[in-house]
């Protein structure tokens, strides 16, 4: 029958919620756990890369100097919106980063003074993302819990909604730390393109300082990763990255002003959902009306449940 919508339809399959003691540490991190997060990172990041290393496939990115400009800004919060089409496009698709530029994903002020003063920068903050994963696949053990909390992995439960406790941790670390937080606001790994869960809208509406969106088109990861078993690298295929257009939320959010708070978010992520399938297309990778096609299934969607 017909559940409340609540930014995603529920599942009963996934009920049940996230088992173990929230991983994270309630304020500033110990230089300990600020070391082992360094070191899960830098270990996922390598092997992400050997994906793409003597030519076992090729990666190619487009704009990527607009991404290494947000990293380097770290002024204002960041949500970067990609569509799902591989299990692990991340960690994969941030096989984009030299290792130079992945570790100036720290603080970047931090990390001018350690190459002026000569200091190690390897027990500083990470500035790289935060993502949310499936609390039933990347979180299922107490180990899995440990080692994808370490590489900034958030529990997200399908079925509970927008209001949730890993959506509450990335808002206050956008609040707090000007956090990035890379989102697949389709959901889950889909062959086509799908409606944008309204998380994503959340995010930017509740978020005290309005925040940069950057959309970005991944296609061709699952040639090198299939999504069906068997589950092991494919050689000899081309991943391409195109990276769209900043997205300042400033002007979006003036717009929406006089809305109520559900009627904001829902069109919030409309116009995210439309930036990031009008990227598709622009791409090549999804045919001419594919985003006014989402569009409108969406809103016959919407209709069914009023």
């Amino acid at each position: 029958g017909r559940s409340e919508m609540t930014g995603s339809l529920q599942d009963k399959s996934m009920q049940g919620g996230f088992k173990f003691p929230w991983p994270f540490p309630a304020g500033k991190p110990s230089a300990v756990y600020r070391f082992k997060s360094y070191l899960a990172l830098s270990f996922v990041g390598i092997l992400s890369k050997s994906m793409f290393i003597g030519g076992a496939n090729k990666l190619v990115v487009k704009n990527k100097d607009t991404l290494l400009k947000l990293l380097k800004d770290q002024s204002r919060p960041l949500i970067t919106v990609a569509n799902h089409r591989c299990n692990i496009d991340d960690p994969l698709m941030w096989s984009m980063l030299t290792l130079r530029e992945f570790a100036k994903t720290i603080d970047y002020q931090r990390y001018q003074y350690c190459q002026m003063y000569h200091v190690s920068f390897s027990w500083n903050v990470f500035f790289f993302r935060y993502t949310l994963a499936a609390h039933n696949i990347c979180f299922s053990k107490k180990s899995h819990t440990t080692i994808f909390s370490l590489g900034r992995c958030v529990p997200c439960v399908r079925g509970e909604g927008i209001y949730q406790k890993g959506m509450d941790f990335c808002l206050e670390k956008m609040e707090k730390d000007n956090a990035w937080i890379h989102i697949f606001p389709e959901g889950k790994v889909l062959d086509g393109p799908g409606r944008l869960k309204w998380g994503v809208g959340r995010l930017v509406n509740e978020c005290s300082k309005p925040p940069l969106v950057l959309p970005i088109w991944v296609d061709g990861m699952s040639k090198v990763w299939p999504t069906h078993p068997p589950y092991y690298p494919r050689c000899g295929h081309t991943v391409n990255v195109f990276i769209g257009d900043v997205i300042d939320t400033k002007d979006w959010l003036q717009q929406l002003k006089n809305e109520d708070k559900e009627s904001s978010r829902k069109k919030m992520t409309d116009l995210i959902q439309r930036s990031l399938f009008t990227l598709g297309e622009r791409s090549g990778c999804l045919p001419e009306g594919s985003a006014d096609l989402v569009e409108a299934n969406d809103q016959s969607r919407r209709k069914y449940y009023e």
